[in-house]
């Protein structure tokens, strides 16, 4: 037989800075809503260079230096203009550190992280996206950084370990939007890059480019301002709307507190789902929804812990967890762990999260009442022995 009357509680935490050092895209841009509030995103990026013992000649001078970023991809208003600010880094981003015994140890970056850079901008651009037509930005940048390359100590070329220590990289932002605001996904790609236009006393058209490779160290750093309602509802108990959001944002965590009260039920879990009504706005097709959410239990730690047996035993397609448009639900089916936590008296919460969040910017708000009367809740498809 099948019931559904399991209460669920529900409460809303800031999600811990992640990693997002090296990402295959990082983003840049700020979107603001009136329900999460202000969300801005920045890249600090070494450059690399692609050979070595780089000698720019004699007497050589300036023409130009572009800033040049490859688009991947966007989320947000493409109507909202971005006023792009680049600054010079003061200060290395090290991945790497000495431990005890004196051998390599890798450090972690986080998406919180800040590094120092010089306030004197060396670049700026106001720029507005079109997806049919804009799959790369240019910046102009300052003239007396490209001569400050090339009058600088040939040592400083000899490889990338000289370069990256002489020039430690480039921060850049944006303006805090005051319309809805836009995020473009970037790519590390050949497009990436730092082009010096440049020419010598003996040869005109020159150009060198510094590449945003691999061979760069480079991290997204989010940052958000919360509306006054999401910051009076983090760290309450028992809410009755949950909030998920990527860029390092925002879990739900959903509490099950009686389901220790079947343990001496004899009851044998055949299925478990768990049925999220979702909330839609009229702002959906601009700020879309996840196509996935994940989910998790949290540990008496507050650590987040893979449901093994229902995702990865039984699989992708089974756990689900995608969107539902027609009936506007997520749904997972969590029979084991529910198992689990009956038998065992394993953990009975759960968070909910945007899967590699520190590169989905996407949110949704969960309702305790979706639409005909459907609600969140967990139903169970139980036998009794």
């Amino acid at each position: 037989f099948s019931y559904d009357d399991q209460n669920l509680e529900l409460s809303l935490v800031k999600e811990d800075s992640l990693s997002t050092i090296n990402r295959p895209t990082f983003f840049i841009g700020s979107i603001n809503e009136a329900i999460y509030g202000l969300t801005q995103a920045g890249v600090y990026s070494e450059l690399s260079l692609p050979s070595s013992n780089v000698n720019f000649g004699s007497f050589a001078q300036v023409d130009s230096l572009v800033l040049s970023l490859d688009v991947n991809g966007y989320y947000g208003d493409t109507l909202s203009p971005i006023l792009f600010r680049v600054n010079e880094m003061l200060e290395s981003i090290e991945t790497t550190s000495l431990d005890q015994d004196g051998q390599d140890s890798t450090m972690s970056i986080y998406s919180s992280d800040q590094f120092e850079y010089d306030m004197q901008q060396v670049g700026e651009k106001e720029h507005l996206f079109s997806p049919s037509i804009n799959d790369e930005i240019r910046i102009p940048m300052s003239l007396d950084l490209g001569q400050h390359f090339l009058d600088s100590d040939p040592e400083n070329f000899i490889n990338n370990q000289a370069f990256q220590a002489f020039f430690k990289g480039l921060y850049v932002s944006c303006d805090p939007s005051t319309t809805m605001g836009l995020l473009l996904e970037l790519s590390v790609s050949e497009n990436s890059k730092l082009s010096l236009y440049y020419h010598t006393d003996e040869t005109d058209s020159l150009s060198y480019d510094f590449e945003i490779d691999n061979n760069a160290d480079k991290m997204t750093s989010w940052h958000h301002t919360y509306s006054s309602d999401i910051e009076l509802l983090i760290g309450a108990e028992n809410i009755s709307t949950g909030f998920v959001q990527g860029s390092v944002g925002l879990r739900t965590y959903i509490d099950m507190p009686h389901l220790s009260t079947l343990k001496d039920s004899n009851f044998v879990i055949h299925k478990a789902e768990l049925i999220l009504p979702y909330v839609s706005t009229e702002n959906d097709e601009i700020y879309t929804l996840p196509a996935t959410l994940g989910l998790a239990a949290v540990n008496s730690e507050g650590k987040l812990e893979v449901l093994n047996e229902d995702q990865n035993i039984q699989g992708s397609s089974y756990f689900d967890g995608s969107i539902d448009q027609v009936n506007k639900t997520y749904t997972f089916n969590i029979a084991r762990y529910v198992q689990k936590v009956i038998a065992e008296d394993y953990s009975s919460r759960l968070a909910l999260y945007v899967p590699t969040s520190v590169s989905q910017p996407e949110r949704v708000m969960l309702g305790s009442d979706g639409l005909d009367g459907t609600s969140m809740k967990i139903k169970l498809s139980v036998s009794k022995y």
